[in-house]
């Protein structure tokens, strides 16, 4: 054996919701060498992009370098995201070789983003952006500022109704958020003056009390007597509805439809509801 090399190399990843500019980073360090595996350099960085994605800027090239013990080396490339449809996701990767002066032929590595990046232009009233679909997003609602929706948010989830540790989905396309609402809330359930009923899971989602499926439940605190909706029932399916002042739920509902838009939650994308 002519020597080892050990070392670790990372693909970083990076984008905005506002804009459509993609970042893609090869970061490789080397730990500890042994023998001649102090000799080992680099051939060539090559970075990749598929979709709907073209190359912006110089690349930074690591050809030459050695990789030594201790050492860190990187790389970056940028993309624009040229899709002409309403979303494409894009897949980043690099190609890595490298060689020993004792070895004929070169070695070569690829390495792959942990995620696919999304891109969209489907809100007409915000600028294009790319996200991560890989990763998690969960709307926070402050308690002080929505005491009774915050309360029956809890109450829901602890209930055993998702949002919390399981994922909420988006509507698919053709889905109605409207259904969900008239199942959750029916006309036949009274409003006191200055309320209005909250339904949970949210209408605009997938687990909504049409598409979900389920019995309806309540609280305590609720202003519902109605024996479809019994207060403390339990399980992960099924829905809640709650009587809590108006204006505050509205609130909530804007809140929701701003943080759809801003962290590009489209139909049929995950989310996880927080109280903070």
């Amino acid at each position: 054996m002519l020597g080892t090399l050990t070392g670790t190399a990372y693909v970083y990843q990076y984008s905005a919701t506002n804009q459509t500019r993609i970042g893609n980073q090869l970061t490789l360090v080397t730990s500890k060498t042994s023998g001649t595996g102090n000799q080992f350099s680099i051939v060539g960085n090559t970075p990749k992009c598929s979709g709907s994605c073209s190359r912006t800027g110089a690349l930074t090239s690591l050809a030459g370098k050695a990789l030594k013990a201790g050492k860190t080396l990187s790389a970056e490339s940028y993309y624009n995201w040229t899709g002409k449809s309403a979303r494409t996701n894009q897949n980043l990767s690099w190609n890595l070789t490298i060689k020993h002066p004792r070895v004929a032929q070169v070695l070569p590595f690829n390495y792959a983003g942990a995620s696919p990046v999304r891109c969209d232009r489907e809100y007409k009233s915000i600028s294009a952006g790319c996200i991560m679909t890989k990763g998690q997003v969960a709307i926070g609602y402050d308690r002080a500022s929505h005491p009774n929706f915050a309360k029956h948010v809890t109450d829901a989830q602890k209930s055993g109704l998702p949002g919390k540790s399981t994922a909420l989905k988006r509507l698919k396309p053709g889905q109605s958020s409207a259904k969900n609402r008239s199942k959750a809330c029916p006309s036949r359930l009274k409003r006191p003056s200055g309320y209005s009923c909250d339904e949970y899971p949210f209408a605009s989602t997938q687990q909504g009390a049409y598409y979900g499926g389920g019995t309806g439940r309540t609280f305590s605190q609720c202003k519902i007597s109605d024996k479809a909706y019994p207060v403390g029932a339990k399980g992960g399916k099924g829905y809640s509805a709650c009587m809590i002042p108006q204006k505050e739920n509205s609130a909530a509902g804007s809140e929701l439809s701003k943080f759809f838009k801003e962290s590009r939650v489209l139909t049929g994308d995950s989310f996880f509801v927080q109280i903070l």
